[in-house]
């Protein structure tokens, strides 16, 4: 049975982890004291000796950091980038502390590209930062270079909107046409990189078990648009697909944080794709009726 250790473990994505990996015992790191299960163990890395409770480990995944979901003040921002890089820093210390070096799974977002109706991006293409979010991916991806620069084999993993009942961004998208007032927002051409929440963690699970190392986008193969999203959950929950927002709505009320409901960018996963990984969830439409349809 491997070893998994788990960095912001107790969230959506790290659950579902510990829910579905097969074969795994899971060492999750927290800021707070917690009761163990059968097969989580959780580790206070908030405590001075908390090296020490880390055992040898196979795989490393590195979620943690504050949510970008809060306003986007200035000191908010600078929350959102230090923990993401005080985390990373303090896997450094815990890898370094293993006489087998783990594999390392960091994650990040596909905030990375730059947002576009039109252009399509893969892991092939770079860019330097170019707004807070990209700048965030940038410092949290160099963060983890610094552990793969000591020998350690590491995937840097960039995840599409989730797509999960139970947390993310798709109950906040699916409650106005819970409320009968869905509809676009803006023209409803904005592409949105989503991913389904089963198919994100099998996608994780597929790098581990094959330790493939480099960038991998963890999206769906086929982006949507943020009215065929609307008009999917209309369908799905029988509601009405409507009464549109402006955009300008969302940037008076959001102001930069805004761009992550009225801007996207078409993020493909082609290195995926290319090692043999195979979605249970191509489409929005089936992510959706899997999701609400029940």
């Amino acid at each position: 049975m491997r070893r998994v250790l788990i960095s912001g473990g107790t969230g959506l994505v790290g659950n579902k982890i510990i829910d579905n990996f097969s074969d795994a015992e899971f060492y999750v790191l927290t800021r707070s004291d917690r009761d163990n299960t059968d097969n989580v163990t959780y580790v206070n890395w908030s405590e001075d000796d908390y090296l020490k409770e880390v055992p040898e480990v196979d795989v490393v995944i590195n979620l943690a950091g504050a949510s970008i979901s809060q306003v986007w003040t200035e000191e908010n921002k600078e929350k959102i980038v230090q923990s993401r890089v005080n985390s990373t820093r303090a896997l450094k210390r815990i890898i370094d502390n293993q006489v087998t070096k783990p594999f390392l799974i960091s994650a990040s977002a596909v905030g990375y590209y730059p947002t576009s109706k039109t252009n399509r991006y893969t892991e092939y293409d770079k860019y330097e930062p170019f707004d807070f979010l990209s700048k965030t991916v940038h410092v949290w991806e160099n963060e983890a270079k610094k552990i793969e620069d000591t020998g350690v084999k590491a995937a840097y993993t960039r995840f599409g909107i989730i797509f999960s009942k139970e947390g993310g961004a798709l109950p906040l998208i699916a409650l106005p046409y819970k409320l009968f007032v869905g509809g676009n927002i803006g023209d409803g051409h904005q592409p949105y990189a989503f991913v389904h929440i089963e198919d994100l963690v099998r996608a994780l699970e597929f790098i581990a078990d094959k330790e493939l190392t480099g960038v991998f986008n963890i999206t769906a193969p086929y982006p949507a648009t943020q009215e065929i999203v609307g008009k999917s959950i209309a369908k799905t929950i029988k509601r009405p697909h409507l009464i549109p927002a402006p955009k300008l709505l969302f940037e008076m009320i959001l102001g930069e944080q805004s761009k992550l409901i009225t801007e996207g960018q078409r993020a493909l996963p082609k290195r995926l794709i290319e090692e043999g990984f195979k979605f249970k969830f191509e489409t929005v439409e089936e992510a959706i009726r899997d999701l609400y349809g029940k």
